[in-house]
């Protein structure tokens, strides 16, 4: 188990080098702007190279998508957490509205190619059902569908991607709003190489494997519900060439300053096959 005094900070920073995916306009860089007043943003195109910055020293935190209210967690990340030996810090809830961009207005018979995130296609699965003479295509990220859309000669295509990026790559907009739900959230987390705990943490988050047999996952979420903690998210991941074995992460709304649950963490560490400790932070909503 980590050791409280060695992570405790006094203030979350204005200012720091940070990682995103993605291009300019990406959603990540939404959140790294409502995380810290002044970043200096690196983009990186894939997660991994989030993950691998922060790894090598390019910079002190990363900001990555772990869930959306709507589509679901990002399973990519997930399993990245798991490779990487890193902590939350912060979190972040962006409040998520999609627009489908074009480089002129043209009527929705003419579109032959919508470009998009997968994350963003989930998110706005009706309207892509509703036209479904559309070809979807997938792009890494949704600023770099507005990006690409932006210099390509065809005007017969368009983008799923937030409204800054209308302004962005001078593209117009043919529809606002498209996602499923008016209400579509997505948790971003910011990581960090080291463990830092500052003065407001109240979620912890944490990763464990348990012995393939029955009942072991209950007696977990029962030492929980003795504390009356309340556990705001269960995750399982299956485990690569295993015979249906699963990692769990697990989200409490807890502090380890408190001495009953830092003796529940270091239970678990004791008798888990494999715990980790991703960090204890609070979130706020941009």
């Amino acid at each position: 188990m980590i050791n409280i005094d060695t992570c405790e900070k006094t203030e979350f920073p204005k200012t720091a080098v940070v990682a995103c995916q993605g291009v300019e306009g990406a959603f990540s860089q939404i959140a790294a702007n409502a995380l810290f007043e002044q970043p200096d943003i690196m983009y990186m195109r894939t997660f991994d190279g989030v993950f691998r910055a922060v790894d090598k020293g390019l910079c002190q935190y990363g900001v990555l998508p772990l869930e959306n209210s709507n589509a679901g967690s990002v399973s990519a990340v997930y399993d990245l957490m798991k490779a990487y030996n890193f902590y939350i810090v912060r979190g972040v809830k962006v409040s998520i509205s999609h627009w489908l961009l074009a480089k002129q207005k043209i009527g929705m018979g003419n579109i032959k190619e919508v470009y998009t995130h997968e994350q963003a296609a989930a998110q706005c699965s009706k309207f892509i059902e509703e036209n479904s003479n559309i070809e979807l295509k997938l792009c890494g990220n949704t600023a770099a569908a507005a990006q690409f859309v932006s210099a390509d000669k065809r005007t017969d295509i368009a983008a799923i991607a937030s409204e800054s990026c209308a302004e962005l790559y001078n593209l117009t907009v043919l529809a606002k709003n498209i996602q499923n739900n008016k209400n579509n959230y997505t948790r971003f987390i910011c990581i960090s190489k080291e463990c830092e705990i500052f003065a407001d943490a109240d979620k912890i988050s944490m990763m464990l494997t348990l012995e393939h047999r029955a009942g072991t996952l209950y007696e977990v979420i029962k030492q929980f519900a003795e504390l009356q903690l309340n556990l705001t998210k269960l995750e399982s991941r299956p485990i690569a060439d295993t015979d249906f074995e699963f990692v769990f992460y697990f989200d409490v709304q807890a502090s380890v300053k408190n001495k009953e649950v830092y003796n529940l963490l270091h239970g678990l560490n004791q008798s888990t096959k494999h715990f980790a400790f991703l960090g204890n932070y609070s979130e706020i909503i941009a």
